[in-house]
């Protein structure tokens, strides 16, 4: 595996598609919970003929893994166990500029090689590592910065996207643990999980009474568990 790190707009998604059509079938390891595929999530998508295909998702339930940093470790290493021994692959991370965090993230999920693009205080923290293999790059020539309203844009192109194809679904609000915030929160998505802890999607709760909530939501698989996430919603026109 090949791990991409660097701050905001270097490149790395840009560049980590690159090399996935050079390598004709991998995978792809998103695990940027903000800019990524699905916000508030990690996705493992298997590569092949110029089509990602989506194939398990892990629930952070936030938009960086900032205060969350082993929940998001733990994630990352249960989507790359996936991957098959030996096959192709890319992980393209957050822009969290934690040394640390990005050492433990290393740590698990031990990457053939860590190519730091721009980022001198990450590379020195690894190139002292014998076991480590690590190089230093520029930013991606060409790569534009994007403005804040524009990463709420993308963030809120790719909910709506998600929700798409959503529908009214009556789910179980017993199941979820103690969360600080009474009564359940209709603006604020919901992980639906299934029976080994993978994410199957959002819902948005419609209405609720006692432990029964009516959702919105694209997963019509079976849920094991609702589970309230630090993600907000406030968009009363959702299709379905």
């Amino acid at each position: 595996m090949l791990l991409l790190a660097g701050p905001t707009d270097t490149g790395k998604s840009t560049l980590a598609l690159r090399l996935l059509e050079k390598a004709k079938e991998a995978y792809l390891l998103d695990l940027d919970p903000g800019q990524g595929a699905l916000p508030g999530a990690f996705t493992l998508f298997h590569y092949r003929e110029g089509t990602l295909t989506p194939l398990r998702r892990y629930l952070l339930g936030a938009l960086s893994p900032r205060g969350m940093e082993a929940q998001a470790v733990v994630g990352a290493l249960r989507l790359a166990r996936l991957i098959p021994k030996g096959s192709p692959a890319v992980a393209d991370t957050d822009g969290y500029l934690d040394p640390g965090f990005r050492l433990l993230q290393i740590e698990a999920l031990v990457p053939a090689e860590v190519l730091v693009l721009g980022w001198e205080e990450l590379y020195q923290a690894l190139a002292w590592r014998r076991d480590l293999r690590a190089r230093l790059a520029p930013p991606l020539q060409g790569v534009r910065r994007k403005t804040p309203a524009e990463r709420r844009k993308n963030r809120l192109e790719r909910l709506f996207a998600h929700f798409q194809e959503a529908r009214p679904r009556p789910l179980p609000l017993g199941h979820m643990p103690a969360y600080p915030m009474e009564p359940p929160e209709p603006q604020r998505l919901y992980g639906l999980l299934d029976g080994e802890g993978f994410l199957l999607g959002y819902g948005r709760l419609l209405a609720w009474a006692g432990d029964e909530g009516l959702f919105l939501t694209p997963v019509g698989e079976e849920v094991a568990r609702v589970v309230p996430t630090r993600l907000l919603f406030p968009i009363p026109a959702l299709p379905g």
